[in-house]
């Protein structure tokens, strides 16, 4: 499938009616931009859930489950995946549908099951996950510092890269041989490859999945921002948190480095699109290389361009207009009274009638709307 068919199949789905995709955010305020997709808004008991780990396996209604601080969020199609890090888990759902069903993670915090039943085995802080043509599933799993693969028919567990440990190693090599560092996102880039956001090496790298090779494509494991236009295997990458791709470019949101970044992918070069670098929550109504961020965690291309980046510390979802030249608050933070308060949200994930993102600490996903209301 090329890059514009996949594009297609996650853009094309049937526009459906919001009262049937999701009901309506359950503080008992009526917003006109969010509604609330799944999670009954409070979360888990950590310590039972690790005590109990073999329930729920599935819940008739996504938005009666208590999801445990909800991160990635990946839609393809009709399907909707949601990975959640208080119990380790990975569930799916669907636009169209109100059953949830855990198909990753035994809620318990650790590292095993490679070689058996994904909903046995063990994660820790699975951030984010990406699903390939043939429904395999592939997992940041943060805090094991490797990056798994759950067979789409089979449902079977792998690690592709990393061997547990945190640490740089393995360029050029493959499997046990590599060592990430916290690789917090994960994104395919349709060519054969999944890049990896390598987070606390400060470097973007890429497995080929047909080889297992992991080779890093931009950064140098410098604590700084790079220069806008420069080499990017050469340049600094300061905190790789999240990424997204379309046919032209590679877009890196960089947590400490509060900016966000265009990879260029056929000259390899970085160029500067928004954020000053400096922490703060400024620069709406203007040039989005003007305003402020703090700690941008999520981020997501439009069908139309544009660019959707969570700002995670802020509490916002703001949007990059590119025809415009300028910067707005979609979600909370400055644009909350018409949408929604959201506390700390984290991955993101655009569809046909608008995005969905993981609003984490409020234990839930939280769907916007292609009419939301924008601040100045």
């Amino acid at each position: 499938m090329t890059f514009s068919q996949r594009l297609a199949v996650c853009f094309c789905v049937l526009v459906l009616p919001v009262s049937v995709v999701a009901q309506d955010i359950a503080d008992g305020r009526s917003h006109s931009g969010a509604i609330r997709f799944a999670g009954v808004g409070y979360g888990v008991d950590v310590n039972q859930v690790h005590a109990t780990p073999d329930a729920p396996v599935e819940v008739a209604d996504r938005l009666k489950l208590a999801l445990g601080n909800p991160f990635g969020v990946e839609i393809i199609g009709d399907n909707v995946w949601i990975t959640t890090v208080d119990d380790q888990c990975i569930w799916k759902t669907s636009l169209t549908g109100q059953k949830i069903s855990r198909i990753a993670g035994a809620r318990r915090l650790g590292y095993d099951g490679d070689g058996g039943p994904a909903d046995q085995a063990a994660f820790n802080w699975p951030h984010e996950v990406r699903v390939d043509d043939d429904g395999n599933l592939f997992i940041a799993d943060t805090r094991n510092h490797v990056i798994r693969r759950v067979d789409g028919q089979s449902n079977i567990v792998t690690t592709i890269a990393g061997n547990g440990a945190p640490g740089f190693a393995g360029e050029g090599d493959s499997g046990t041989k590599v060592q990430f560092d916290q690789p917090h996102s994960v994104v395919l880039d349709h060519d054969g490859g999944l890049l990896v956001a390598d987070t606390k090496n400060h470097r973007l790298r890429r497995i080929d999945l047909q080889t297992g090779i992991v080779k890093t494509i931009a950064g140098n494991g410098q604590k700084k921002l790079p220069t806008d236009g420069s080499i990017a295997s050469d340049s600094p990458l300061y905190g790789p948190r999240s990424l997204a791709v379309d046919a032209k470019s590679i877009w890196i949101a960089l947590r400490e480095g509060n900016s966000i970044w265009r990879l260029d992918r056929e000259k390899g070069t970085l160029h500067h699109v928004a954020g000053t670098g400096k922490k703060g929550y400024t620069g709406d109504g203007g040039d989005p290389r003007e305003a402020t961020f703090s700690g941008p965690k999520g981020i997501a291309a439009e069908p139309d361009g544009n660019l959707l980046v969570v700002d995670t510390e802020n509490h916002a979802i703001r949007r990059i207009d590119f025809a415009a030249n300028k910067i707005v608050t979609v979600m909370g933070g400055t644009a909350a009274a018409e949408t929604t308060t959201l506390k700390r949200p984290h991955g993101i994930a655009v569809f046909v009638n608008g995005f969905m993102v993981g609003d984490s600490e409020k234990h839930r996903v939280v769907q916007g709307l292609n009419d939301q209301p924008t601040t100045k």
